[in-house]
């Protein structure tokens, strides 16, 4: 059955993402071995580039995404305005520098040899500052020429700081926080993991392995975790009307935030899903360690759902980002499923730990049983309230409905209603964008 029907194009494109890859592996490993005195930080600030130039060209020149309606740009730019320029830049550089104040305030953020994993981070914002100052300018200049309502969440920022209260729209103000709360959240804990993942790529010792599968099964999943996060980070930086990869909108409930931010560091560890044990520190291959049709059977099947999830994050491209919406994808593992990277990460969690099995009895494997389900229903609250902000949007709508009808486990969700999409019941939770165009007319002066 042809699953693209009735189904809305696709913001990005799965193959260009892919072959984007080839791009970065290539000078990983290129980079590596012509220039072995480049730091890990240096290489992978190499690699992002070269990763992201052939994802500019093919959308900026090939694809001419900046013409998209979505992106709210004119097809020809209109005069400066110096004022609402300057207002907007104060708003840009004075939430720089707020982001600044609170790296400072947080420990965990700071330069140091005793907890340096952030340090790769550092290194690479002190490079590209100037950079960013210079080209944030350009761009501010050039993209307020174009919006067709210039008074954005900059403006309002702007006037915020300048004392014009009278313009200011507290809605605006709030999402303008939630953005670059998660931009710099997540950007700092994305970049230093690539670092360490591309750092381990490189180093892995093949050689000294006393068997075949399990070095291979642990580079793979590293290899489809660094692909992840590479998406991550460029997701996180590359956020730009022109590219129509700008934040449409944030995820608006307070359930939604923290069903996502209780999955990273460092809300995992002190109150977040780290604190649900599921295993006994045996894992599959312990198990199935007598039994090699099993055994390799149930890591063929782990790295088949990893391939899955990491494939889903290549159809996204560097479009990705939680708690947002950046446009909607309805290729690679999404014609078939909403939530394939969900749906295959927590699967994998499942035949990795086995949480069903427990040396230490009955009664403690139901623990760590319970205690996967827990996250697993965590993982559910986090699609369904995705689905409640993104049901604002009548191509997800479109989507949604379509994957109902047409999708790979249609036949399931039709035996449980609580799985099945529902627009009405998505739509009780207004999100901003509701908000914005039902209630709010700018304020402009």
């Amino acid at each position: 059955m042809d699953t693209t029907k009735s189904l809305p194009p696709s913001t990005a494109n799965f193959w260009m993402n892919l072959l984007a890859l080839a791009f970065f592996f290539a000078t990983m490993f290129i980079f590596h071995k012509t220039f072995p005195q480049t730091t890990f930080v240096q290489l992978t600030m190499a690699c992002l580039l070269t990763t992201a130039i052939p994802l500019w060209f093919y959308d900026f020149l090939y694809l001419r995404v900046h013409q998209r309606p979505s992106t709210g740009l004119a097809q020809k730019p209109g005069k400066v305005d110096r004022h609402r320029l300057v207002v907007k830049l104060i708003g840009l550089y004075g939430t720089f520098l707020i982001i600044l104040i609170v790296y400072h305030l947080i420990l965990g953020y700071h330069i140091s040899i005793h907890a340096p994993f952030y340090n790769s981070f550092f290194y690479f914002l002190n490079f590209t500052a100037p950079w960013i100052m210079i080209l944030s300018f350009i761009y501010f200049r050039e993209v307020d020429r174009r919006q067709k309502d210039p008074y954005d969440e900059y403006w309002h920022m702007g006037c915020l700081l300048t004392g014009r209260f009278q313009n200011v729209r507290m809605l605006f103000i709030k999402e303008h926080a939630r953005v670059w709360f998660i931009k710099a959240f997540f950007t700092p804990f994305m970049f230093a993991m690539l670092v360490d993942r591309v750092e381990y790529l490189l180093a892995f010792d093949w050689k000294h392995q006393s068997s075949f599968f399990i070095p291979l099964y642990n580079y793979l999943l590293t290899l489809f975790y660094t692909i992840y996060i590479l998406y991550g980070v460029l997701g996180y930086i590359l956020t730009c009307r022109l590219l129509d990869t700008h934040i449409r909108s944030t995820e608006p409930t307070f359930l939604g935030w923290v069903v996502c931010l209780v999955c990273y560091q460092p809300f995992y560890s002190h109150f977040g899903i780290g604190l649900l044990n599921y295993d006994d520190h045996l894992n599959w291959y312990h198990w199935f360690a007598f039994f090699p049709g099993f055994y390799y059977l149930c890591g063929a099947l782990i790295i088949f759902l990893s391939l899955v999830y990491c494939l889903a994050t290549v159809a996204i491209g560097y479009r990705m980002s939680n708690l947002t919406f950046r446009g909607i994808i309805t290729s690679g593992p999404y014609r078939f499923t909403k939530h394939p990277a969900y749906l295959s990460k927590v699967a994998s969690w499942w035949l990795i730990s086995l949480p069903f099995l427990s040396v230490e009895g009955v009664g403690i494997a139901f623990h760590h049983t319970l205690n996967l389900s827990l996250i697993t229903f965590i993982y559910y609250l986090r699609a369904r309230t995705e689905e409640n902000n993104l049901s604002n949007y009548s191509e997800y709508v479109q989507y949604a409905n379509g994957i109902k009808e047409q999708g790979l486990f249609r036949f399931i969700t039709k035996h449980f209603p609580a799985l099945q999409y529902s627009e009405e019941k998505c739509k009780r939770w207004k999100s901003v964008v509701w908000f914005k165009s039902k209630n709010f007319t700018l304020t402009k002066s």
